[in-house]
């Protein structure tokens, strides 16, 4: 027997929100049109007269106009449902947000996109100082400085100890650069993995595991062999082929990860589907006649977010791992600045194809260089672990009906 002593009630049903999904025009579609004619003007505008900077500093590459379409697609399938829904969006983010973790851990996503953001505005270019080298942070003192300390001096001639200052808080790594200013750039890398995964890749697997799950047969042989080749082939495999004919990108690095990465999320949404799709509202709707995008949109989709969204949130968090990991070992964009070479440059990491210099001090004496930005990685990984698990819950509708 259930738990819930609430007596039996039919579902409130939003005819409303019915009506408006039959819609051609629908404000999602309005505001994703839009806002691709914009990057789209952006991006002719860029080509056609700006050259170099597109806006002030900001000088776009492939993966920044990547990075704008998958921005509007959030916006548009994201923020614009939840403020037409602003009561059922607010009561699912306090069931969401019941625990104090997953507050915090959301708190600090919601944080983290907000700097990946405004990273460049916030924090802009500082450019070389080598000067400034090794500046510990704020409270702490070090032995390794660059030829200039700018706060305090301590100690003998050849015992000197200098004393972080606020100018540069969190410290510096070898090139002067601020510690923020490196934390803040690979917080802005780690959001490009999180919204071009999202966007372009999730779909992806999910549209294969249901379309597999409902169709059976002939269609669901051919996806699912698609997805064993496809599970046969390391990404890494393919972005070094992709790296040695365009050299390091984030953007060919994502088109690796993102092709070749989704197919166990496929298998699982395909066995969540076929126990789903034998259910008895399900046959129901398929005898009255309901069409398979009816059925997957209305009866099978909600019902597999409890395996959906834990395994896109693990894949989003393996896919930041990855990058940085990709860049630890030196196969990155060197203006990026991602967590995993930073990481890398205060290990005293030694890097082939001389894309970094062994680092001259021992890791212990220069700590805040690859502890910052190691620190901000495993908190992303724990975030998007614990925010994922707690979405499952909220969005699991079966769960829903038992409170």
């Amino acid at each position: 027997m259930s738990d819930n002593d609430d007596p039996p009630r039919f579902e409130t049903v939003d005819w409303s929100q019915l009506q408006r999904s039959r819609r051609i025009v629908t404000p999602q579609r309005i505001t994703l049109l839009t806002g691709v004619t914009l990057v789209a003007l952006l991006y002719l505008y860029d080509v056609m007269y700006a050259h170099v900077y597109t806006i002030g500093e900001w000088r776009a590459e492939p993966v920044d106009w990547v990075f704008l379409l998958a921005l509007v697609t959030l916006v548009a399938y994201g923020i614009v449902p939840a403020v037409q829904h602003r009561a059922t969006a607010r009561q699912f983010l306090e069931g969401v947000g019941a625990k104090l973790s997953t507050k915090l851990a959301g708190g600090y996503l919601l944080l983290l996109v907000a700097i990946g953001f405004l990273a460049p505005l916030v924090f802009p270019n500082p450019g070389l100082a080598f000067q400034h080298a090794f500046h510990p942070p704020v409270g702490f003192t070090s032995q390794v400085t660059g030829v200039e300390c700018l706060g305090a001096v301590t100690g003998e001639i050849f015992d000197q100890q200098c004393h972080g200052t606020w100018t540069y808080p969190l410290g510096t790594n070898e090139r002067g650069h601020p510690m923020g200013y490196l934390v803040a750039s690979g917080a802005r890398v780690a959001v490009y993995v999180m919204a071009i995964t999202a966007v372009f890749v999730i779909p992806a697997a999910a549209a294969v595991g249901v379309i597999a799950g409902l169709r059976g047969g002939a269609v669901d042989s051919l996806l699912m062999s698609y997805v064993d080749v496809q599970l046969s082939i390391p990404a890494i495999v393919l972005y070094f082929i992709g790296y040695t004919y365009w050299g390091p990108s984030l953007l060919v690095l994502l088109l690796a990860f993102g092709l070749l990465s989704w197919g166990g999320i496929a298998r699982l949404v395909r066995s969540e589907v076929l126990q789903r799709r034998e259910d008895g509202h399900v046959l129901v709707a398929r005898s009255l006649g309901a069409s398979g995008t009816y059925l997957a949109k209305r009866h099978i989709l909600p019902n597999v977010t409890n395996t959906l969204v834990p395994a896109v949130f693990q894949l989003l968090a393996l896919l930041v791992l990855f990058e940085a990991g990709v860049a630890f070992l030196g196969y990155h964009e060197l203006q990026t600045y991602s967590w995993g070479g930073t990481i890398s440059e205060g290990i005293n990491a030694e890097v082939a194809a001389g894309m970094q210099t062994r680092a001259e001090h021992p890791a212990y004496m220069i700590w805040w260089v690859a502890t910052l930005p190691a620190l901000a990685l495993t908190a992303t990984i724990l975030s998007l672990k614990l925010v994922g698990d707690e979405l499952r819950d909220a969005m699991d509708p079966r769960r829903r009906a038992g409170r």
